[in-house]
């Protein structure tokens, strides 16, 4: 070692003296809240946790005047009756002890409820894409082996039930990101090779707006949604849909609240966040389950 570098004061000598300075925190991310504002919103307050909506059957007008009398009744209507939410609580707290507080750089307990905030918003897209499994109409329809990738058929089939059912527009379809951006999926229908949808690939196709944004607001007639809760069995299949608004009711009894409780005796703040809420298949016939393959 030389003269000039032997006593020379580096990081290493002064380790202990040097501050560590650290960044503030960066959250995990989650997906957001796709699914809630695309379906029904029903308030509910006051009393009860059942929330029930029936379905009158139609009557058919008869061709002479010789008329019968007709029964108003739920029980033959095409949707199941009633259409039956029950509410509960979903929740979550983070216990913050004032030590991890008061020697955090952020400020702790505004990111516990941004944490708090952001698992409610994911427990409640889950819970809602949940139920396109539900849909008695599934164009997919895996039972075994998921090896049978989408094809422009599939959407046709679903817009044209949706119709037939007099599901009011818009219609929304919602599919995980790799049934979408796969070699089998979505995006497939439209790469401009020989069997797609779009093989000119031409000025305004969906095809050139997957070329050139990677992605497509409307599709086939629908407006194209990616969420990441919707997940897949051990057969690599995932449930994805096709739906106009009045297919899932999703009852709010009372939304999100946060509270703070001390715990002195263990010198700390219990963060507190909850909602109640429900949901369920309002009109089955207004939406189809839309189970295809990840790969």
């Amino acid at each position: 070692m030389s003269a000039s570098t032997a006593g020379a004061t580096t990081a290493t000598t002064l380790a202990a003296c040097i501050p560590t300075i650290v960044a503030s925190a960066l959250l995990e991310l989650d997906e957001g809240n796709i699914v809630q504002p695309l379906v029904t919103d029903v308030p509910f307050p006051g009393p009860g946790v059942l929330h029930q909506t029936p379905f009158v059957a139609r009557v058919t007008a008869e061709a002479d005047d010789s008329l019968t009398s007709q029964t108003m009744e739920s029980s033959g209507s095409d949707e199941t009756s009633p259409s039956a939410a029950t509410v509960g609580v979903h929740g979550a707290y983070i216990h913050l002890k004032d030590i991890a507080a008061l020697g955090s750089i952020s400020d702790m307990a505004a990111i516990a409820g941004q944490l708090i905030g952001q698992c409610l918003v994911v427990r409640k897209d889950l819970d809602l894409v949940t139920l396109f499994a539900s849909f008695s109409t599934n164009q997919g329809g895996l039972t075994g082996a998921a090896t049978t990738a989408m094809a422009p058929a599939d959407l046709y089939d679903a817009y044209g039930s949706l119709r037939l059912y007099h599901a009011p527009l818009p219609y929304h379809l919602v599919l995980n990101p790799q049934q979408i951006w796969k070699t089998t999926g979505l995006i497939a229908l439209f790469d401009n090779s020989s069997d797609a949808i779009n093989t000119s690939g031409g000025v305004g196709t969906v095809a050139e707006d997957f070329a050139r944004s990677g992605f497509a607001g409307m599709v086939m007639g629908f407006n194209l949604w990616s969420d990441t809760n919707i997940v897949f069995t051990a057969t690599t299949a995932g449930s994805g849909a096709v739906f106009s608004r009045e297919a899932i009711k999703n009852v709010r009894k009372r939304d999100f609240q946060i509270e703070i409780e001390r715990d002195s005796t263990e010198v700390a703040d219990k963060i507190v966040g909850s909602e109640i809420r429900g949901e369920a298949i309002l009109r089955n016939l207004h939406g189809n389950e839309m189970q295809f393959p990840l790969a």
